[in-house]
């Protein structure tokens, strides 16, 4: 499991054990809890915000890829890679590149999929995994159908993404991101929404459910509430948000997966993630002889970080070319 949904699940057992225990005493590491317990962290979440904090929308994490099918760090390193901006003019929305046996790169519009990580830095290894989750379908919309609406900027569905993972009620967005994201989901979509959100809590509230929480599992749910606060206020920037969801510095490396790693596609292929930012991600594709040929449909893909505490990266089909 990646670290940040490592957090994610720890947090929530230890929220619930101050919620279920009924004596004085928990683990050592917790110490006495006193009236905290049934006094103050009741106040703070109802049953319904309980329920919520137990469900990730977007689970993916590094136990999805596959660790063991790889290829040497240097494969290919003096092969001719075609371009996919060469290929553009082929491409399909519904099935997107049909590539023959032969190398490939070109650089996509990605997004965060994971609030309160570290952005890529140059020593993140990446590997493949599907989109997965409770709000999967909800996820891939979003990105699926901003394909086919380039007047709307990228950074207006990084918040609605950034939105759906903190569990934001989207009906009290702002009236830009609410036009939104009726341009990309459907009634039925924006309709199942509304059975998942948490309320933002006062500052008093949530320090008495964090109180007594280790680091760095208080930032994450601090972080997350902070986030859903500034979505309510009509006022608060992208940067604003930006600087909330992204931490500064960068994780830990994990050397066994070092950056440009290739990783098995479950169609048979190779791929290689190289993002320069959350936003933007290259890749490089590798596709066997024994294939005939293969969609390349990004969009449903995600590139997880073999690295500690760094973001889940959801890749688009929108290619980015120097004649855009």
């Amino acid at each position: 499991m990646d670290y940040c949904n490592y957090l994610r699940t720890y947090t929530i057992r230890v929220v619930l054990l101050l919620l279920t225990c009924s004596s004085l005493h928990v683990h050592a590491q917790f110490g006495k809890l006193g009236d905290l317990v049934n006094k103050s962290v009741s106040k703070a979440l109802n049953s319904t915000q309980l329920k919520m904090l137990k469900t990730d929308p977007i689970t993916t994490n590094f136990d999805d890829c596959n660790q063991d099918d790889l290829l040497p760090l240097d494969f290919g390193s003096d092969s001719v890679k075609t371009p996919l901006c060469d290929l553009h003019s082929d491409y399909s929305t519904t099935t997107g590149f049909r590539l023959k046996p032969g190398f490939y790169i070109g650089t996509f519009k990605s997004f965060c999929l994971q609030a309160g990580t570290y952005g890529p830095t140059k020593g993140d290894g990446y590997l493949f995994a599907p989109l997965a989750g409770p709000k999967e379908k909800t996820a891939r919309t979003l990105i699926a159908n901003w394909e086919n609406h380039p007047e709307i900027e990228q950074s207006q569905v990084q918040l609605l993404l950034w939105a759906l993972i903190a569990k934001t009620n989207f009906s009290k967005l702002s009236p830009q991101l609410q036009a939104t994201a009726a341009v990309l989901l459907s009634q039925n979509d924006l309709s199942a929404l509304g059975s998942s959100v948490i309320d933002y809590l006062s500052e008093e509230a949530i320090q008495s459910v964090t109180t007594n929480l280790p680091e760095p599992a208080k930032t994450i749910i601090e972080i997350e509430n902070k986030i859903r606060g500034l979505m309510y206020q009509a006022n608060a920037s992208y940067q604003d948000i930006e600087n909330l969801a992204m931490l500064t510095g960068a994780a830990p490396t994990n050397e066994k997966f070092p950056r440009g790693v290739w990783s098995r596609h479950p169609d048979g292929y190779y791929i290689k993630y190289l993002p320069t930012s959350y936003a933007k991600t290259t890749v490089e594709i590798y596709i066997p002889q024994q294939i005939e040929y293969i969609d390349f449909f990004p969009t449903g893909d995600v590139a997880v970080p073999a690295s500690r505490g760094s973001q889940r990266l959801g890749q688009s089909n929108v290619l980015i070319c120097e004649n855009d």
